[in-house]
């Protein structure tokens, strides 16, 4: 593994005009040498924050076969938590802040990161990042070009200015990848790419068949759980569009059948505040914890009983595909991909949006028969593993690199 170096990006420096930082070779001018057998491969993010889309970048860099891949990492626009973690990954990291005056000047930045890193591949991760790269790998019709749409705005709202560009666009990106069919039609009816052309690439994560070691109920006393309490809980973005407060209004009801129940929220965001104030206003603010950002989900979800997300719109959501596959039933919003993942009375049950009647009710069905909850926590856990397994999602990724499309500039669909 390379080690970081002194000079490595730090996220507290400022960055001067197409500069980067980042771990390069002994000279601190030139690439990292390639063996005959290794493709560079370059992936382009907005954020480094800790939302789904960017922790799964993330893995998959930290994953691939080091004998045939090199990866580096290009953010144009916000740094975050996540920065760190791949510096200590000893992972190439360049970074550039977005800025709406200079637009054409992070696109040359891209093109001599592109040249001096000798990258065969170019992953663009969500919108922002696939407009910069295709105009940064334009005349290099050598480098693939992937595109992944991780998930889409609420409400969604069409931007004429895309809608008409984006099929120009296309002709230039080798690949059209959605993680779901959600996301895959709204890829064709609000950004006007071809429909022919997405592949639907479902989210994977990867699954121990042991389980976290851990004591647990030091687990449950550290996060503030009285003995014989019930827990629900949640792993999100503070954010608007994950409709914490119909989960709050929900968890109220569920008060009424269990009031030593539980709720946990991990996550941050901007909504923090109001959220918490939300919970005062509803009387429920002492069974609720708001942990903040966590490391240590996977024992967390050894300890939620019922995992809820009733997100307004999902992708394929990777905390929901890991708390399934620690065997916890779930409870989510029938919005987006969700209905891909969760079969309805199978592996969990699914609730119409902003119904928090419904919701509670779900839940208090499952706390009332463990029985029940057992089966379906099971069945989702085995649906994770035949269906949603990180391997499997690699795979066909890794045929998407290894697979140049001839002629990538002629019009196709």
């Amino acid at each position: 593994m390379l080690r970081p170096k002194k000079d490595a990006y730090n996220p507290s420096q400022p960055l001067s005009e197409g500069g980067y930082h980042g771990h390069t070779s002994d000279s601190g001018t030139e690439p990292l040498p390639l063996s005959p057998m290794q493709l560079c491969v370059m992936h382009v993010l907005y954020s480094l924050g800790v939302g789904g889309a960017e922790k799964l970048a993330y893995d998959m860099v930290a994953s691939l076969p080091a004998h045939r891949y090199r990866p580096i990492m290009v953010c144009v626009g916000q740094s975050g938590p996540l920065a760190e973690r791949v510096r200590a990954r000893g992972i190439t990291l360049y970074l550039r802040p977005d800025s709406i005056k200079d637009r054409w000047g992070t696109v040359s930045w891209l093109k001599a990161i592109i040249e001096k890193e000798r990258v065969a591949v170019v992953h663009a991760h969500q919108y922002n990042p696939l407009h910069y790269s295709v105009l940064a790998t334009l005349g290099r019709p050598e480098v693939n070009l992937v595109y992944t749409e991780h998930g889409r705005m609420y409400p969604e709202r069409l931007n004429w200015k895309r809608y008409l560009t984006n099929r120009l666009f296309a002709t230039r990106v080798n690949h059209l990848v959605s993680i779901s069919s959600s996301t895959r039609l709204a890829m064709v009816r609000y950004d006007n790419l071809p429909g022919p052309r997405i592949s639907v690439i479902h989210n994977g994560v990867e699954i121990d068949e042991v389980g976290p070691q851990f004591d647990l109920k030091e687990k449950r006393r550290a996060l503030g759980i009285g003995e014989g309490a019930r827990v629900i809980g949640t792993a999100s973005r503070l954010e608007e569009i994950k409709n914490i407060p119909t989960m709050l209004r929900a968890f109220r009801r569920v008060l009424q059948a269990f009031p030593d129940c539980v709720l946990l929220v991990a996550g941050h965001g901007t909504q923090l505040e109001r959220l918490t104030a939300l919970a005062t206003e509803l009387g429920i603010s002492e069974r609720v914890h708001f942990l903040g950002l966590r490391s240590d989900l996977r024992e967390i979800f050894k300890v939620i009983e019922v995992f809820l997300l009733v997100s307004f719109t999902e992708g394929i959501s990777i905390t929901l595909l890991e708390a399934m596959g620690s065997g916890v039933p779930t409870v989510v919003s029938r919005a987006g991909g969700n209905p891909e993942v969760v079969l309805d009375g199978v592996t969990g049950y699914l609730v119409e949006v902003e119904d928090d009647e419904a919701l509670a009710r779900r839940v208090v069905e499952l706390l009332n028969d463990r029985e029940k909850a057992a089966r379906l926590g099971a069945r989702g856990r085995e649906r994770v593993i035949a269906d949603f397994s990180f391997s499997t999602m690699m795979e066909a990724y890794l045929k998407l690199y290894q697979h140049r499309i001839e002629g990538s500039h002629e019009i196709r669909g």
